[in-house]
C-alpha cells in the first residue's frame, strides 16, 4: 500500500490542479464539452470539484505524515458520508446556482449571449481546433471572447 501512495498522491494532485484551472477559467475544455449533450444542460460545480479533490489531497498528505490504520478507516467512512450527503443535497445545490455553481466570467457571458443550440455548435467547433490554438484561447480570455463571437456569427 505504501508503494501506491505516491502514485495516488500524484494523480489526486493532477486532478486538483485541473479542477482549480477549470474554476479559475484557464482550462475551458470540460465546461465546453458539457455543452455538447442534448436536452437540459448538465449542472456541475467546478468549485465543488476542486474542493473535493483538495480534500482528497489533504487526506493523502495527512496519511503520509501520520500513517495509522484508524485514520484510514476514518477517511473511508468520511468519504462515504460526504458522498451520501452530496447526493442528498444535490437538488438544493442546483436550486441555488448563485451560491454553489461558481463558474468563470467567460461562462456567464456565453450563457447570457447564446442559445442552447449555439452553445452546442460552439462546443463542437472548440473540439475541432488544433491543440495549440486551444491552449492559446485557454490562456487569453480576450482572444477566446473574439473567437466565440466569430463562431456565433458564423452559425447563426
Amino acid at each position: 500500500m505504501s508503494a501506491l501512495l505516491p502514485v495516488f498522491a500524484l494523480i489526486v494532485t493532477l486532478f486538483f490542479l485541473r479542477a482549480c484551472l477549470v474554476t479559475l477559467g484557464y482550462y475551458k475544455e470540460p465546461i465546453l464539452t458539457a455543452f455538447q449533450q442534448y436536452g437540459d444542460e448538465v449542472g456541475f460545480s467546478p468549485l465543488f470539484e476542486s474542493f473535493a479533490w483538495g480534500c482528497a489531497l489533504g487526506y493523502i498528505l495527512f496519511i503520509v505524515l501520520a500513517p495509522s490504520s484508524f485514520l484510514i478507516l476514518i477517511g473511508v467512512f468520511s468519504f462515504v458520508f460526504f458522498v451520501m450527503l452530496y447526493w442528498r443535497i444535490k437538488d438544493s445545490i442546483l436550486k441555488h446556482p448563485q451560491i454553489f455553481l461558481r463558474f468563470p466570467n467567460w461562462y456567464r457571458e456565453i450563457v447570457d449571449r447564446t442559445s442552447r443550440e449555439e452553445r452546442r455548435k460552439l462546443s463542437y467547433m472548440w473540439l475541432a481546433l488544433p491543440l495549440r490554438t486551444r491552449l492559446l484561447y485557454n490562456a487569453q480570455h480576450e482572444e477566446f471572447r473574439k473567437w466565440v463571437e466569430l463562431v456565433v456569427l458564423s452559425v447563426s
